[in-house]
């Protein structure tokens, strides 16, 4: 008896830490639109236009390598990605906003070997669009 409630006790716990472990409270669902909640956005700022961009597969795209942390994420959006680092604090990571801007523009100017697309040098998405994703960003 003494040994089933050990064996019990221990598989309890390691199901607990395992589920523990595993949550990560990145969103409740919220506010954020999906990509097609931005089509229908009408005098957007600049992060919320960021944010567009980012979840937009024909602009940034950057959720299909990127996970971002944030509070209102929306239901019918799928998790980011983890090629890329996470979206956690840019601020911090990036405190000066030209730094992340240019790490958008072209990330292989610091890392060659990066795999992140050059966004801004092959003009993948418009300056523009830089712009409002480092608004978004700075605000994570």
């Amino acid at each position: 008896m003494i040994r089933f409630r050990n064996i019990l006790a221990a598989v309890s716990a390691v199901l607990l830490l395992g589920l523990a472990s595993s949550y990560m409270p990145i969103a409740a669902a919220g506010d954020l639109p999906t990509e097609k909640g931005c089509k229908k956005l009408k005098d957007a700022d600049s992060v919320m236009k960021g944010w567009c961009a980012a979840i937009t597969r024909r602009k940034g795209n950057c959720l299909s390598c990127h996970h971002a942390i944030v509070d209102n994420w929306p239901e019918a959006l799928p998790p980011g990605g983890n090629i890329g680092p996470p979206f956690v604090t840019m601020g911090a990571r990036f405190p000066n906003s030209e730094d992340l801007r240019a790490q958008i523009w072209d990330a292989t100017a610091k890392n060659p070997n990066s795999s992140m697309p050059p966004f801004g040098k092959h003009k993948l998405i418009s300056e523009k669009d830089i712009d409002n994703i480092v608004a978004w960003l700075s605000t994570l």
